[in-house]
């Protein structure tokens, strides 16, 4: 962002046009959708616009950043709401949600998975990474008589960056052949096994 905002009108522009990016998105797809276009679903000039971004690509970075905070904020209330203790329950509820978000009808977080190779993500992955480690080491802690904790930074980077890339290859339409249900089942299984397996003891030499 080229300025941030400081009065609460132009944090008001700043958002408007962050949510004129999702909705040129949704209705031009990626590629088709200009600053002129923006500002003009914003209803801001082409000029105001260019005081706080510098182009399209900030304004879609500064969306995924916004959407991937909103998305952890939904996640840690779904986590609350699961009566279970379970750890499979939360981790295959969790995964439900993630796919049911990429199929919500407009279709914006579905184009922003087709493109993903080619958009600034690292800050999503890196906020996903960070939230499900917080709930691992809540989680772990209050289930350690039964669960590792050791290493847990290492394993849900392996978790969160594998179920990511399987979901994004999953809705980008590469694999029309296998079922969302086996997936989220599959993925399931995975994740839960390798939490619970136990960690390997050290080589005595």
């Amino acid at each position: 962002m080229r300025k941030r905002p400081q009065q609460e009108r132009s944090q008001q522009m700043v958002t408007a046009l962050i949510d004129a990016t999702a909705l040129c998105i949704s209705k031009y797809g990626l590629d088709a959708v200009t600053t002129p276009k923006i500002a003009e679903m914003a209803g801001v000039s082409v000029g105001s616009l260019y005081q706080y971004f510098d182009d399209k690509q900030a304004l879609i970075e500064a969306l995924i950043e916004q959407g991937t905070h909103e998305v952890v904020k939904a996640l840690q209330t779904l986590i609350a709401q699961i009566e279970s203790d379970s750890l499979e329950e939360i981790v295959k509820q969790s995964i439900q949600y993630g796919f049911s978000l990429l199929g919500q009808s407009d279709g914006l977080y579905l184009e922003i998975v087709k493109n993903w190779h080619r958009l600034p993500m690292q800050k999503m992955v890196d906020v996903m990474q960070s939230f499900s480690l917080d709930f691992g080491r809540l989680f772990f802690t209050k289930h350690y008589q039964t669960h590792s904790i050791q290493n847990l930074h290492v394993k849900f980077f392996i978790i969160v960056n594998s179920t990511l890339f399987t979901m994004m290859q999953s809705m980008s339409g590469q694999n029309s052949m296998i079922n969302q249900e086996d997936i989220v089942n599959e993925l399931t299984a995975m994740i839960v096994g390798y939490l619970q397996q136990e960690d390997p003891k050290p080589l005595v030499v």
